[in-house]
């Protein structure tokens, strides 16, 4: 099933919403990117991670539109990882 997000400008900076929840943000004063925070947001807990598409909600925005192609550009590397990846089924013991 495919997860929709939608990038959006916030008051601190920049953050995916999913269902209209802050998921994961990206504080435009330092634009650090928290690891941790992005996998609690992504992979973590089950989520369906396969089909991940995140909506530009602010096309027009240079700052927001660099700190969303970085997104988008790490969530394909790592479907492109997982892919690689033997199916758990084969995985030996």
């Amino acid at each position: 099933m495919k997860r929709m997000l939608q990038f959006k400008k916030t008051d601190a900076g920049y953050a995916c919403f999913e269902n209209d929840e802050n998921v994961f943000e990206i504080v435009k004063s330092n634009l650090q990117f928290d690891v941790r925070a992005f996998y609690q947001a992504f992979y973590s807990e089950d989520k369906d991670f396969e089909d991940i598409e995140v909506e530009n909600c602010i096309p027009d925005d240079k700052d927001g539109k660099r700190v969303y192609d970085c997104i988008v550009l790490l969530i394909s590397k790592i479907k492109e990882k997982l892919a690689e990846l033997p199916p758990e089924d084969n995985v030996e013991r």
